[in-house]
């Protein structure tokens, strides 16, 4: 007997037949029900906050605000949710001149006209200003101070200058922090390269523990975070879909905290370990290699030495840069090789942490991939082996371990955080 698997792929879907016998599971975050009314839920938040009086209660007329939200690489339902943060700050007094609205993009790209519209909503684009963050420009930069792990913190300057700054974004699984979330939108959200490229040299320390909140990348975070302040946070967790579950608003670590709860409910996936093959999706973020490596970084957890990782992932973007790939682009590359980058800080800081990880998971087990948007010789660059098909990749994979393999599927790879079932001891803290 054979099994239809489908796996999400740019606008549609990839479909393989796997042998029953082989097929361990098809792993998927948890089905919980989406909230039946978005905004009623969103209000509720707005209306009994944690650990802080109501937002239209913190600020007052004549306050500059700036309302934080996080970019087009992320499924924050933001155009849902500024309309009731802005009439709180209405009722508050604040006027519209004196709102800023500020997407926080760390190292990503700046987002596009049409794709500013889609995340803050038509209306609100055209009444208010909108700026972007530009990582790189120091001119726009404040010092703030250095964390006890020893990050310089640098923040925009719109940022650090307001009177008030609001939070927009979602929990949800972060590879290098556990989850998003929280003072992510001040770092790396708003801070400079050089502030991100000093915290993110601790992700290796957090290597192979994913979903915990307490490795030190995280841990910095939330540090420089205070250090800027936020007053008030309204962060969403979304269903699988990326429907809003439920809505978490006020004091940023209490929203955290209790966000988190509940997202790893939603995330957290107990799947049996030492699978032959995993076949894991990019899905919901394959716009380019670099955002959908994360499904590999997730795989890796239950995949055992001399195992196999098969990525399927459209890549409408490509690699996610030529200073990425030229990272990559060179198999041979042992890991160490890239802590040196790291301690020199060449180039970005985050390009080598993953090449790093990618490294470690490389020296133990083959890496494949099924994408339209990278040519193959520049895969097998990278030490990653193109297959043309969704089937053909599963075909081989099998043909390779035998007529015993154990394969599972992760159709939302990048949001799918593995852990041994229970009893195990080696689930996710």
């Amino acid at each position: 007997m054979r099994r239809v698997i489908e796996l999400p792929y740019g606008s549609g879907t990839l479909s393989a037949e796997v042998p029953e016998r082989n097929l361990v599971g098809v792993y998927l975050p948890q089905p919980v029900p989406a909230c039946a009314d978005p905004e009623g839920e969103i209000a509720r938040a707005l209306a009994a906050p944690l650990g802080t009086p109501p937002l239209r209660a913190l600020v007052r007329r004549g306050e500059t605000v700036v309302v934080l939200v996080d970019d087009h690489t992320r499924a924050t339902p933001a155009a849902r949710i500024l309309p009731l943060v802005l009439e709180e700050l209405r009722q508050g007094g604040v006027r519209e001149e004196d709102v800023t609205l500020f997407i926080t993009h760390g190292t990503h790209r700046l987002s596009t006209e049409a794709e500013v519209r889609a995340k803050v909503g038509e209306e609100i684009a055209r009444r208010f200003r909108v700026e972007q963050h530009q990582c790189t420009d120091e001119s726009q930069q404040v010092y703030v101070g250095l964390t006890s792990r020893g990050t310089p913190v640098w923040v925009n300057r719109t940022v650090v200058e307001a009177d008030r700054r609001v939070g927009i974004g979602h929990i949800g699984p972060s590879p290098y922090a556990g989850y998003s979330g929280g003072y992510k939108l001040i770092l790396p959200g708003a801070a400079a390269l050089d502030t991100i490229n000093v915290n993110h040299s601790l992700v290796p320390l957090g290597f192979r523990q994913p979903g915990r909140v307490d490795v030190p990348c995280r841990l910095d975070i939330d540090e420089a975070g205070r250090m800027v302040g936020l007053d008030f946070v309204v962060d969403v967790v979304l269903s699988q879909d990326e429907q809003v579950v439920r809505a978490f608003a006020g004091e940023p670590e209490a929203v955290f905290r209790e966000g988190v709860a509940l997202a790893r409910t939603v995330y957290e996936v107990a799947v049996p370990p030492d699978l032959d093959i995993a076949v894991t999706a990019g899905y919901p973020y394959d716009l380019d290699l670099y955002q959908a490596v994360r499904a590999v970084e997730y795989a890796d957890a239950i995949v055992r030495p001399g195992g196999s990782i098969l990525l399927v992932a459209a890549c409408p973007e490509g690699v996610g840069g030529d200073d990425f790939y030229r990272l990559m682009a060179n198999p041979a590359r042992r890991p160490d090789d890239f802590l040196r980058d790291v301690a020199r800080r060449n180039g970005m800081v985050t390009f080598a942490v993953l090449g790093y990880a990618l490294a470690r998971i490389k020296a133990e087990k083959r890496l494949y991939m099924v994408t339209d948007g990278i040519p193959p010789a520049a895969l097998e660059s990278m030490g990653i082996v193109p297959v043309p098909s969704l089937q053909a990749g599963i075909d081989h994979l099998l043909g390779q371990y035998g007529p015993e393999a154990r394969l599972s599927v992760f159709p939302s790879g990048s949001t799918t955080i593995p852990s041994h079932p229970r009893g195990s001891g080696k689930g996710p803290c």
